[in-house]
């Protein structure tokens, strides 16, 4: 059972991370993995446009864009059929990424180890269920989080706000009696589009350059370079 740390509407009494770069330094075994089944479409893209054009998006959107670019508007329809192949191939590409090893970004554990039962946590992510099991399974994090919610469970992917909205009203359901609404919860990003997601929720955003610089994330309230000695005090003190 967490403690309340807050039950007053307009006070910080809920987090929702984004996952990759927030949790995990995850982007660049992504990146590889959209590389390796990119390359059976004719279409190779190098780090600079995955961050500029496909970060932030889940697997069907990003691949969609990729198609996209391949056969313009006109996407042939055996083509697109193959969606769902394509989208099972990455998985299994990003597990054999994954198995060679994953980073947390630094400060995320030890900020999620400190709220973990005395404020309510989620995740909104454009990642699979299927990554964020297998991350938070090999960083210790099973069972942390008291809602996860992910490609699968949304219909449209960052910018649109559904992901965050859905977190929030998960949360508030969850807990009752804690007044929980999407302006008493903050938003961990690392993209602008993820960014713009939550803020179109009603959610404050706290920034991380980890993986885009400080200009990509203007309309988080604060951003810093990752989460290393950040406390929850310290986001009391900047977001209540």
């Amino acid at each position: 059972m967490w403690v309340c740390l807050s039950k007053l509407q307009g006070m910080l009494n809920a987090l929702v991370f984004d996952f990759d770069g927030v949790i995990v330094d995850s982007e660049p075994l992504h990146y590889r993995a959209f590389v390796r089944v990119a390359k059976t479409l004719g279409f190779e893209m190098s780090w600079e446009q995955y961050l500029s054009e496909f970060v932030g998006y889940d697997d069907r959107d990003a691949f969609l864009a990729i198609l996209r670019s391949v056969y313009g508007n006109a996407i042939p329809p055996d083509i697109t059929a193959r969606l769902p192949k394509l989208i099972k191939d990455k998985a299994n590409a990003f597990e054999s990424e994954v198995n060679q090893g994953i980073e947390a970004i630094p400060g995320s554990i030890e900020l999620i180890t400190e709220l973990a039962g005395k404020m309510p946590i989620a995740i909104a992510s454009g990642a699979t269920q299927f990554d964020i099991r297998i991350i938070l399974a090999k960083l210790g994090l099973d069972n942390v989080f008291d809602v996860t919610v992910t490609a699968d469970d949304v219909e449209h992917s960052k910018p649109d706000p559904e992901s965050y909205a859905k977190a929030v009203r998960l949360l508030a359901e969850k807990y009752p009696n804690q007044n929980i609404t999407p302006q008493t919860a903050l938003a961990i990003e690392d993209t602008a589009a993820g960014t713009c997601s939550a803020r179109s929720a009603g959610l404050q955003v706290l920034g991380l350059t980890t993986t885009g610089s400080a200009d990509l994330l203007c309309d988080a309230a604060r951003v810093i370079p990752n989460l290393q000695g950040i406390t929850i005090a310290q986001l009391h003190q900047w977001f209540a």
